[in-house]
């Protein structure tokens, strides 16, 4: 019987740890994680063979390589983007002793994970995104609210899951919400009445290899993050843009780019690029049917696989779920994200109950 290969998983984030060691389980890797997060529910997890610890990023260099020549390790897998980043910066001395998961260059990733960054890219480039300007720059504001009107949104040109977005009403608003927040953290945006889109992708050199596309409901409220009810399915427009953005990147690994589809035009903008594995990783493998975490990992360690294609398929958020049995319609309860956390409940308590 073959020896499983080990993969090092690195990360803060406890959802995403356990989504990605599910998957690789599944997939017949054996699992080990590190992490600066003290109470990552990874910690507790049955698809995690061993946890180790690190206090500060400067430190994790050292511990990776530590930990990859102690335990032989076959594959180092950061999946938050300030691991990715750090691991890809410090690859030649790691390869001396495991592989390292495709990862993008620093400079072209710093570029895409930034919003403003990217924004001008995309504006360079003729790439659809909404128009974006900077606090300081009045003009494109003005003109924005002129196109667009009101609200605006203000966003952080650093977060994910729509942490540190603010929808403003009026010109006071803004101008008070930069006298208390430090201008130079944010960006501003028109607020866009649409769906939500995510195109989540494996690239290789800037060619999109591998993806699934999911679409969330229409949003028009205070509501930016993350929607649980979820649709699979194809959508030829979006992944052209995404892969012209891709291509033009040289974008190499896993991302997670999250686009809104104007529902006065249907037209889907680029709104930003996760450079990390996403939140609803594990649905994309159960239902999509395409475990992006294996996938990664066999071509990271040159391994000849057949790269699945996305099915249709469908998730309801646990609130959509109820509001459909009590109206007489027949739902599944594996129609849920929830099924696979029976299978690994100490930890699935703890990252959704004590939010370690």
């Amino acid at each position: 019987m073959q020896t499983p290969k080990t993969i090092l998983i690195i990360g803060w984030d406890s959802n995403i740890c356990l989504g990605v060691a599910y998957c690789l389980h599944k997939a017949g890797f054996r699992v080990y994680l590190l992490s600066h997060n003290p109470s990552n529910a990874g910690r507790h997890s049955r698809f995690i063979t061993k946890s180790f610890s690190y206090n500060h990023e400067h430190e994790l260099a050292a511990a990776v390589l530590e930990i990859v020549k102690k335990e032989k390790i076959d594959l180092v897998m950061p999946y938050d983007e300030n691991e990715t980043r750090t691991i890809r910066q410090n690859q030649d001395a790691i390869l001396q002793y495991a592989s390292c998961s495709w990862a993008t260059s620093p400079d072209q990733f710093n570029l895409g994970i930034n919003k403003s960054t990217l924004a001008e890219f995309l504006e360079i480039n003729q790439i659809p995104c909404p128009p974006t300007a900077s606090p300081e720059d009045s003009d494109k504001i003005n003109r924005i609210i002129k196109d667009y009107g009101f609200p605006l949104l203000v966003k952080k040109m650093r977060s994910s899951a729509g942490r540190g977005i603010k929808k403003i009403f009026s010109s006071k608003e803004l101008s008070a919400f930069f006298i208390e927040n430090n201008p130079k953290d944010y960006l501003v945006q028109p607020f866009l009445i649409g769906s939500d889109v995510t195109c989540n992708v494996i690239c290789k050199e800037g060619e999109i290899i591998c993806h699934t596309l999911q679409e969330s409901p229409v949003k028009s409220g205070e509501e930016y993050n993350a929607n649980d009810t979820l649709v699979y399915h194809d959508d030829e427009e979006v992944l052209q843009i995404v892969g012209r953005m891709m291509k033009s990147l040289n974008w190499h690994g896993v991302a997670c780019v999250d686009l809104r589809r104007d529902v006065n035009t249907g037209k889907p903008h680029i709104l930003e690029i996760n450079g990390r594995f996403w939140g609803s990783v594990l649905p994309s493998f159960l239902k999509a049917g395409i475990n992006f975490p294996a996938t990664l990992a066999s071509l990271s360690l040159g391994e000849k696989i057949n790269i699945p294609k996305q099915k249709s398929a469908r998730q309801f958020s646990l609130k959509a779920y109820m509001n459909r049995i009590k109206k007489g319609k027949l739902t599944a309860f594996s129609e849920t994200k929830y099924v696979p956390y029976f299978e690994d409940p100490i930890a699935r308590f703890r990252q959704v109950f004590i939010k370690s």
